[in-house]
């Protein structure tokens, strides 16, 4: 397995508070925009994500922890439908399943704690499948994938081989440090590797996903996973009925 490598560091602003971020979002995104829109540039938003600096002033009053859970989903503001922002708020030791965006770009600043992204290279089909031009599959091909079956954009279907799935990055992220995924990249996982506490971060998602695909990581096995719900919003713990938004 490829060794955990640090993020480059990256200047922060005391001024730049989680209000600043919101507003400056706002403004890049438009409001009929996302990052699916062809003039938005993601590395715009991956800028402004490395300008803030972390204050738990700005993001305690959203971040509720459950710690039967592996993770809590705590939504900030829904950007007019073009984008969800949130704070994951991680219970010690625990981590996400292995899964796929739904063709949703997302970055993620880690707040407090230290947390690990792995990422995977999409299952290979088996030899039985029909051949594909590429070795690994695109991101059209992750939009309908049910347990083991794979349909692509002409109709036909891959299954995948079966093997363990490949590890292509590894990454540990501090504080104030940032990543983006997407779908074309690959699938990943997240983890909060310390035994003894919580971690918090940041994540935006554009446009916003209710479902994903979560995978079984020895066989690359994918199975639909439940709907994207959310813990709180704005600082307000959410009932059942009024969790899916």
């Amino acid at each position: 397995m490829a060794p955990l490598v640090p993020q480059q560091q990256h200047e922060v602003h005391e001024d730049f508070t989680l209000s600043t971020l919101i507003q400056k979002i706002h403004t890049v995104l438009g409001p009929d925009g996302g990052l699916d829109s062809e003039h938005i540039d993601p590395n715009e938003i991956i800028h402004l994500m490395e300008q803030y600096s972390s204050n738990a002033k700005d993001w305690s009053q959203y971040t509720i922890f459950d710690h039967s859970r592996a993770y809590t989903r705590n939504l900030i503001d829904d950007g007019n439908g073009k984008f969800n922002l949130m704070i994951l708020a991680w219970s010690k030791g625990q981590q996400s399943p292995i899964h796929n965006h739904a063709g949703s770009h997302c970055i993620m600043k880690v707040l407090d704690g230290e947390l690990s992204e792995t990422q995977y290279a999409w299952p290979k089909p088996s030899s039985s499948s029909p051949k594909q031009d590429s070795s690994a599959l695109s991101e059209a091909d992750s939009s309908d994938i049910t347990d083991a079956v794979v349909t692509h954009a002409d109709g036909d279907e891959k299954r995948p081989d079966g093997k363990q799935m490949k590890v292509i990055n590894l990454t540990r992220l501090c504080p104030n440090e940032v990543t983006y995924i997407h779908d074309k990249i690959g699938l990943h996982r997240i983890a909060n590797p310390d035994p003894e506490h919580g971690a918090v971060s940041l994540h935006l998602y554009t446009p916003p996903y209710q479902v994903c695909k979560t995978f079984e990581e020895d066989s690359g096995r994918a199975r639909q996973g439940g709907k994207c719900t959310f813990y709180s919003v704005r600082g307000k713990r959410c009932s059942n009925k009024d969790s899916q938004l």
